[in-house]
């Protein structure tokens, strides 16, 4: 605002001057601080360059195509308008010479910045305001109009003295209202300035700094701040800041007065000084009607109410990452996505930067980078410089190429970064990983919240014959993972493979363990069958005073894995029977594969007479060697017969039992 004020030449310091000494008010003053403390007030105090609400984000500014369009439909003959510019500002406005002027003079700018995609323009209707008149209903007419910076983010209202109303309209580029979420601002007010703000309008806030030193006053259905500073000009923080919500029209009293109507009589507020004063710029505009360069601000007699600048930029947006998938399977691929919106502003508000940042956590490594806009689902990769630092952390750093670009203003980005893990990488003590994700512009930094990733391998387990551990458990990276197995009855352990290697099954009986595992694995069990041998005894004659024939039989070999084993089995005859009968018995004994050799341990009274009746075997004397090295059962069928039964009994052999056979 000082720059504004320096443009004021002598002309403008004679209206002030006017008002000096001519109104005392200050034991009426209400401050707005004061104010704001009353319950239920709609004032809120912010400390002094805080941000504004990026809700609210948008403003109304002149840009490189903005033009001025000025209309009076009053009919009123000798109208007096103007365009001029100096060296920094530009303004159009029109001195007021009739009552019949009221509400028909109106200017229409095009081109007042951009919201969503949009080109805005401005109509700006200026009418009396009415409560400001002499006692006798006399008034004296003002000047009315806009100016607009050239250099800075600056617009604004120009009056003179006298209270007007303007109304203001916001259309799209296509001449429709146009709705939106605003901050408007007063800046700077100083001795006798007012700003009122209709209660009709769609307001969400008004804020003050916390140590402003303006004053409050509500009535007529507006709220009116207004400044007593004649002493201090240049004290910034008597400003005022409105938020208007969804709203495509809103109404503003500004005066260039040093009091509020009806605090004192119009013959007293307008002077003989300051109707000279009018006087002196209606010589300005005298033959103009077109653009006239001026270096000085003779004509700019007002107030400049609006700004388009707020307390301060934006604040720097939070990002918010997410991760495609959260339990990640070996080194299968998955992708981080960063997203962040850039707060819908004005090119004075742009940001100097934008930059992402993700140091990826060691276990994994980035593959790609590219960057969406996430609203339109499209690839905008191109307008990025991307950058990714390999090393024991990976480091992403995905940069605006032009933050003057307006498009990517109110927009929100995604950034997907797909990785995978290392595949040298060892998970330690536990297999989960943390990350976040950082936005930094000129404005500060802010990081995300944190995402998690468990990783975890798959065993594959098969078995053959019996029961194993199921395939479908995840293993945790890093961990322990234990394969347990046990046969079916009836089955033996013969193979056990591991990634495809064969292994001892002597060392692993039960279960085998993966440790620190880094890898998907496949263990695979074979059971086979026990190979069943049958032992016949066959005996003809019994001696039944002597008791019950019994007959022991010891089967040795070594089976196919090379292990040394011997079995027993007994036949015992419990039936009598007669000398000249044959009778039969069978006994059975489960083997491993491997070659047998059964014999009989010799009794007395029972002489051996043969082998017969051998399956998957030969006979070698009184020996049977038989072979079930592919599984196959084996039999063999022993004979005896009475032959000697004096003083002994038939089963003079002792048998020793064991709670477990030998060799199982």
């Amino acid at each position: 605002m000082k720059k504004w004020k320096t443009l004021f030449i002598t002309v403008c310091m004679a209206f002030l001057l006017g008002f000096g000494g001519i109104v005392s008010h200050a034991a009426t003053h209400v401050p707005a601080l004061e104010a704001a403390k009353q319950e239920g007030s709609d004032i809120t105090v912010k400390n002094y360059g805080d941000p504004e609400n990026s809700d609210y984000s948008f403003r109304l500014k002149r840009t490189e195509q903005t033009t001025c369009t000025w209309t009076d439909a009053s009919g009123v003959n000798g109208k007096k308008p103007y365009h001029q510019k100096g060296a920094s500002i530009e303004r159009w406005g029109q001195m007021v010479t009739s009552d019949a002027q009221k509400g028909k003079i109106s200017c229409y700018l095009t081109n007042m910045g951009n919201y969503k995609g949009k080109s805005t323009n401005l109509k700006i209707t200026f009418t009396d305001w009415p409560d400001y008149r002499t006692q006798s209903g006399e008034r004296y007419y003002p000047v009315v109009g806009v100016v607009l910076s050239l250099t800075t983010d600056l617009y604004g209202l120009t009056f003179s003295d006298i209270w007007y109303e303007a109304k203001l309209e916001i259309f799209d580029d296509q001449g429709n209202p146009l709705k939106v979420d605003m901050t408007y601002r007063a800046e700077d007010l100083d001795y006798g300035q007012i700003l009122g703000i209709s209660k009709n309008d769609s307001l969400s806030g008004m804020n003050i700094p916390e140590d402003s030193r303006v004053y409050y006053k509500e009535e007529d259905g507006f709220h009116y701040f207004y400044a007593d500073n004649i002493d201090s000009q240049e004290y910034e923080k008597d400003s005022v800041q409105i938020q208007y919500e969804d709203t495509s029209v809103f109404t503003l009293r500004v005066g260039g007065g040093v009091a509020l109507p009806g605090t004192c009589t119009y013959e007293k507020y307008v002077t003989k000084q300051l109707q000279e004063a009018y006087s002196k710029f209606e010589i300005y505009m005298e033959g103009e009607r077109t653009v006239e360069e001026v270096n000085e601000g003779g004509v700019t007699l007002g107030w400049i109410a609006g700004s388009a600048k707020g307390y301060g930029k934006f604040i720097t947006p939070t990002p918010q990452k997410n991760v495609s998938k959260t339990d990640i399977h070996g080194s299968e691929p998955y992708e981080y996505q960063v997203n962040f919106k850039i707060p819908e502003c004005q090119p004075a508000d742009y940001y100097e930067y934008i930059v992402m940042t993700d140091t990826l956590p060691e276990a994994v490594t980035c593959d790609t980078v590219t960057v969406f806009d996430a609203d339109n689902e499209k690839e905008v990769t191109s307008s990025f410089d991307i950058q990714t630092e390999k090393g024991v952390q990976d480091k992403v750093e995905v940069r605006a190429k032009d933050t003057s670009s307006g498009w990517i203003y109110g927009k929100t980005l995604e950034v997907r970064i797909t990785v995978h893990k290392r595949p040298d990488y060892i998970f330690g003590n536990s297999n989960e990983i943390n990350n976040t994700a950082f936005l930094k512009t000129d404005l500060g930094e802010k990081e995300s919240k944190p995402v998690t990733n468990r990783f975890y391998f798959q065993i594959q387990t098969e078995v053959k014959n019996g029961t194993i551990t199921s395939s479908d458990q995840k293993a945790e990276a890093g961990s322990t993972k234990k394969i347990q197995y046990a046969p079916e009855e009836g089955f033996e352990l013969e193979s056990i493979s591991v990634d495809g290697n064969t292994i001892d099954p002597s060392k692993f009986p039960s279960e085998y363990s993966f440790t620190k595992l880094n890898a998907d694995h496949q263990i695979k069990v074979i059971y086979n069958r026990n190979p069943v041998l049958t032992i016949t005894k066959e005996v003809k004659g019994a001696y039944e005073p002597y008791g019950v024939p019994t007959f022991l039989f010891r089967i040795s070999g070594e089976d196919i894995d090379g292990g040394k084993r011997t079995f027993y089995r007994m036949i015992s005859f419990d039936d009598p029977f007669g000398e000249e009968e044959i009778r039969r018995k069978s006994v059975t004994v489960n083997v491993p594969a491997g070659t047998w050799t059964v014999c009989e341990i010799e009794v007395a009274r029972y002489r051996f007479t043969g082998i017969k009746e051998v399956e998957h075997g030969t006979v070698k004397g009184e020996e049977a060697e038989l072979q079930t090295l592919d599984h196959n059962d084996a039999k063999a069928t022993f004979c005896n017969e009475l032959s000697n039964y004096r003083n002994l009994s038939h089963n003079d052999v002792t048998v020793n039992r064991f709670g477990k056979e030998v060799g199982e």
